[in-house]
């Protein structure tokens, strides 16, 4: 799981941000907003456990609201110990023991449940619907179905506590009802205090060996690629310059979205060291194809299905 964070650079940019909900909520958009409301004002911290097909991952989260921002740190219980750290714009994944670790920018607003959904464009390619009230922990939740209105999504499910509002549970399943991966708090405690050393890195820190990972906007007329043709709703959000301090490397990185599913487009300017064979990897929910075009390599993942993956590749122009 941890690796599906650090490496892929997809899941844990924890980011929701809103209001109280004044009243009790009722429809399926009521319940995410009372969510969306809930994860900012909340202080909380648990247990989360990760399952999918090929592993089952064990991670402590803490979660704080200071001074209006969002602080996260996650740790995975798996050897060798995985950490993330998260603050107002900056996210650090590292390992301890082994002394190094990964700086990055905050880039889009993901939660370690996943995405949340843009409310106000979601419903053009996705059903919000109410499921049946179900127990998580033994404390009541309100199912909340966000159902695809195409086979180029997933169909998700969150569990919102009737309490609390937080969610306590995910699962993100593919067209014929299979659960590709899920999230669930096994405990969860609210609204104690937690020290602002726990979202500080390592005292000894400063002597690790990080990979600091700058991105800057490429302006459009400087953009080299265009993606045609397009799966409906998939839009490009950010179009940005990365760039490791580590290595001397360089490449394109192209973010897409339809409000709820993230796709990410590497492009790597230096192929020479690369092969010309396509690889393709599954991991839990998220697919990851790449393919050689005009001299570059190309890596397209997401929490999308293979075929949305696959057109998104297909579509890969170089503007001459």
């Amino acid at each position: 799981m941890t690796m599906r964070y650090c490496l892929l650079g997809l899941a844990i940019i924890l980011n929701g941000q809103y209001t109280l909900a004044a009243t009790a909520p009722v429809s399926a958009v009521q319940w995410l907003e009372a969510m969306d409301s809930a994860l900012k004002r909340r202080t909380f911290q648990g247990t989360l456990v990760y399952v999918s097909s090929n592993r089952i991952d064990t991670l402590k989260i803490f979660h704080s609201v200071m001074d209006g921002a969002e602080y996260e740190h996650i740790i995975s219980l798996d050897e060798p110990i995985r950490e993330i750290i998260r603050d107002r714009s900056k996210m650090f994944c590292f390992i301890q023991e082994q002394r190094s670790g990964r700086e990055s920018a905050v880039m889009s607003s993901k939660t370690w449940l996943g995405s949340l959904p843009d409310l106000k464009h979601s419903n053009r390619y996705y059903t919000l619907q109410l499921g049946k009230q179900q127990s998580v922990m033994e404390r009541p939740a309100q199912v909340v179905i966000i159902q695809p209105k195409d086979n180029f999504r997933y169909l998700r499910k969150v569990w919102v506590d009737q309490a609390t509002k937080i969610p306590t549970k995910n699962q993100v399943l593919d067209r014929t009802g299979r659960v590709l991966e899920q999230l669930m708090f096994s405990t969860l405690s609210f609204d104690q205090s937690i020290p602002h050393t726990e979202f500080q890195l390592p005292t000894d820190s400063r002597s690790y060996q990080w990979a600091v990972q700058n991105t800057q906007p490429i302006p459009q007329y400087q953009q080299r690629w265009k993606i045609a043709d397009k799966p409906t709703g998939f839009q490009v959000v950010k179009y940005m310059r990365y760039q490791s301090h580590a290595k001397s490397e360089q490449m394109t990185h192209i973010l897409l979205s339809d409000g709820v599913s993230w796709i990410s487009v590497y492009i790597d300017l230096d192929s020479e060291t690369f092969g010309s064979n396509s690889e393709a990897y599954t991991i839990g929910s998220i697919n990851l194809e790449t393919s050689v075009s005009h001299g570059h390599r190309i890596t397209v993942l997401g929490e999308v299905p293979e075929r949305t993956i696959q057109a998104i590749l297909d579509g890969m122009q170089l503007i001459q």
